[in-house]
């Protein structure tokens, strides 16, 4: 005779297990919603008033965006290099709406303890389309640049 008292014991742990992976899955997701919103109203605004920017290629310009003490980490003739490969996207047609990617808290860097909030656009070019990965140090009340990257097909040619 076959017991089914084990049997219901597994269906009742599968069951449970189940249940802690979904409240796990759902904590997280409301706990990234509450960190991009403290974030969003700020950031945003920020974001898409310095992509215009940073995407006429000029390093002069973009150097004054970004942080002073990151800039400084930054050989010219490297950060001249870069802008020019990226100005091979050519002029910026349009972009999406900045997306919270994610943020690091007291992060210990080089240059000290800081809060780097990371954001991901998309964005169309007059020769392609790009992902923006922009990096932002939380500087209290307004934002610096603290590092970015351009992914494109383009770019890779």
């Amino acid at each position: 005779m076959i017991k089914k008292q084990p049997l219901k014991k597994l269906f009742l742990l599968v069951a449970i297990w189940l249940v802690a992976v979904m409240a796990v899955f759902a904590g997280s997701v409301l706990y990234d919603q509450y960190q991009s919103s403290e974030y969003d109203a700020f950031a945003g605004p920020y974001i898409r008033e310095i992509i215009p920017e940073i995407s006429e290629w000029d390093p002069t310009k973009t150097r004054a965006l970004m942080a002073p003490e990151v800039s400084a980490t930054i050989p010219e003739k490297t950060f001249v290099q870069a802008m020019a490969c990226f100005s091979r996207l050519g002029a910026l047609q349009s972009m999406e709406d900045p997306k919270f990617a994610q943020i690091h808290q007291n992060l210990q860097t080089d240059i000290g303890n800081l809060t780097i909030v990371v954001y991901n656009i998309n964005a169309k070019y007059e020769n392609g389309d790009a992902v923006i990965s922009l990096k932002l140090l939380d500087k209290g009340e307004t934002f610096e640049i603290y590092r970015f990257d351009f992914s494109s097909a383009i770019l890779v040619e």
